[in-house]
């Protein structure tokens, strides 16, 4: 296992580093990634000796074949496999990666570099790019989103054995380590991002890997281990900047061990320097260069951040409380989450819409699925019931001693309130997914988890706990693992007037349309057109407009939140538009524009990008650039 994930952190970083250099040089496309890689493999064939390989192949066949036989782990084959079969089966839906994600990487492969896309949709240029790093080489050689789930599927794979190596070296019991080893990554929000796009599971791949080298390096004094676990705290960063207070538990782990620089002061600068680029360091300084703040979001547009501490801690501990307890189903989930507000006080609410105005944008599923998800009700219920245990005086052995464990667990804790007092996002449950694993190390070195691993009923509730995932996976309407489709239709057309069945219909269908929504509008276009004017609200999708990949630019028109008005370039001459926006976008009404511009309209489609929002309109339009000159309208 050690070697794999070895090898794993040094290609996650060399993407990241191979990312940046290409984009200097202007050489961000299938050419410069290919040479890339085989630099790579060439150079890693050359150092393989520094890998660390304990067991030959028949050895690790024979340990696994042992390891999978029993209950929890056999279960989570299930899962992986699973979760793999939906990503072969399905392209990638994941709400974020088809807003801003995957345009940003298609821009930037369209440019031959890194630049500041000039859109509406602000995320596409503040956001911490590393996970993009590591989906752009498959996107400019194979012009295929298909195999983009693999970075979450080989994060999911390594998950159990970095959790069992950072617990036995923390001291939790082997009996108990290698039960959560296997119940953790079986939680809710990292088993449905394993077959999907979204990094919240890979930034806790991340930070495990992180305290694993740091642990390591303090046992073994190689300097190789400092730099594994360096890298891989700055790749938590480069994934997601809200995983900057993990930071701390991560130099926590590996501090003891950084003395080991002081012989090779060079090495450590050089270290410095890689760590910073693969780091969230780029992206905050080009945040600062453009917008003159760190966060790339200097009037706080976004709502991302919380106006005062108290009112984000209250925020984040309600959505916290509501997201991570769900049941696995929960049918009629709107009127749930209705019932959960209407508990709060009038002056409770006014407060929130000031302070914390996102925390009405989240809201109950009747699934988990990958855009809300966080531990899930089964683990959740554990851990409060374990964290209850910890205090029971069921052993003469100190329960806590001074040791990695605790200031390891402690740094996690203070990483999580620090985030609880500062951000301000709807989805706090998922967001703190690679906060869950370290905060774990406290509660887990109890000998009480030990002594109620004798007993044959909680064996049972953890068996059934760790079952709960399944009806994520299986009934996902991103990936669903039944014909979800041909059923719901069916029910929907015995039961018309059956709210439960309309609602069904409307979320499998909107989803399984979500990777391509916009392809009855792209179909018309000619296959000579090369660029396509896009406008639409900061929350829409172009990404559908850009197939066939690598052979079309999308131009976003509308490019201020604050004011109306379109940039119209001369080689723009096919415009897609959702029409609930138009009014935002422009003071003139939308007939009287196309009779100005003499714009046809040739295709005017109903359309669902997000099921809450249910069928809009959009349309196709074409212009005759000629009798117009160029400029802002």
């Amino acid at each position: 296992m050690s070697a794999v994930v070895q090898l794993w952190v040094w290609f996650c970083a060399y993407l990241n580093l191979a990312g940046w250099i290409l984009s200097v040089c202007h050489q961000l496309d299938s050419l410069g990634y290919c040479i890339a890689l085989v630099v790579f493999i060439l150079t890693t064939h050359a150092l393989r000796h520094h890998f660390t390989v304990q067991d030959n192949f028949s050895d690790w066949l024979r340990k696994s074949r042992r390891r999978f036989r029993k209950i929890l782990s056999a279960l989570f084959l299930v899962v992986a496999s699973l979760v793999f079969l939906g990503g072969v089966l399905y392209a990638p839906t994941n709400y974020d990666a088809l807003t801003y994600r995957l345009p940003r990487v298609l821009n930037w492969l369209a440019a031959g570099h890194w630049f500041w896309v000039p859109t509406i949709n602000d995320r596409m240029n503040y956001s911490a790019p590393a996970t993009e790093w590591l989906i752009a080489p498959q996107l400019a050689i194979f012009h295929s989103d298909r195999t983009l789930f693999l970075m979450n599927a080989v994060s999911f794979l390594l998950m159990p054995g970095l959790l069992f190596s950072i617990f036995r070296q923390t001291g939790v019991a082997r009996k108990v380590a290698w039960t959560w080893m296997w119940i953790l990554p079986l939680a809710c929000g990292y088993a449905t991002q394993a077959g999907s796009l979204g990094n919240d599971l890979t930034g806790a791949v991340f930070g495990l890997a992180s305290v694993h080298f740091g642990l390591r390096a303090r046992r073994t004094g190689k300097l190789q281990d400092v730099c594994l676990a360096l890298l891989a705290a700055a790749l938590l960063t480069g994934v997601k900047v809200s995983n900057l207070p993990l930071v701390l538990p991560c130099l926590v782990a590996v501090w003891p061990a950084l003395t080991l620089f002081k012989r090779n002061l060079l090495a450590g600068l050089a270290l410095l320097g890689i760590t910073f680029l693969v780091s969230a360091g780029p992206i905050m300084a080009l945040n600062e260069f453009y917008t003159g703040s760190w966060t790339g979001d200097p009037h706080n547009l976004s709502q991302l951040q919380a106006k005062n501490p108290v009112a984000a801690a209250f925020g984040n501990s309600l959505l916290l409380l509501q997201q991570s307890f769900l049941p696995p189903v929960l049918p009629s989930a709107h009127e749930w989450y209705q019932r959960f507000n209407e508990i709060l006080p009038a002056a409770w609410h006014a407060w929130l819409r000031q302070d914390f105005p996102r925390y009405y944008l989240g809201g109950f599923n009747e699934l988990p699925s990958e855009e809300n998800a966080g531990l899930g009700c089964g683990i959740c219920i554990t851990t409060v019931i374990l964290m209850a245990a910890a205090f029971l005086p069921l052993t003469r052995k100190k329960i806590w001693s001074w040791d990695a464990s605790l200031a390891i667990g402690l740094a996690a804790w203070i990483a999580f309130f620090a985030f609880m007092l500062k951000m301000g996002s709807e989805a706090t449950a998922r967001l703190l997914l690679p906060y869950y694993p370290l905060m774990f190390l406290m509660i887990l070195r109890s000998p009480v988890q030990n002594f109620w691993l004798h007993f044959r009923v909680w064996k049972i509730w953890l068996m059934l706990v760790a079952l709960s995932v399944l009806p994520a996976i299986v009934f996902s309407p991103s990936r669903p693992l039944w014909p979800a489709l041909t059923v719901s239709q069916a029910l929907l057309k015995k039961y018309p007037d059956n709210h439960l069945a309309q609602r069904i219909a409307a979320v499998y269908s909107g989803y399984a349309a979500r990777n391509d929504p916009l392809k009855p509008l792209r179909a018309p276009l000619p296959g000579k057109i090369q660029k396509v004017g896009f406008i639409a609200g900061s929350n829409d999708t172009e990404y559908s407009l850009w197939r066939p990949f690598g052979t079309r630019t999308v131009v976003c028109l509308r490019q201020h939140r604050a004011r109306t008005g379109l940039l119209l370039p001369d080689d723009i001459e096919w415009i897609v538009i959702r029409k609930p926006v138009w009014s935002e976008a422009s003071e003139i009404p939308f007939d009287v524009w196309c009779e100005q511009h003499h714009a046809q309209n040739v295709v005017t489609a109903s359309i669902v990008t997000i099921v809450g929002r249910g069928p809009e309109e959009w349309c196709l339009v074409h212009l005759d650039r000629a009798p117009v000159p160029a400029g802002r309208q």
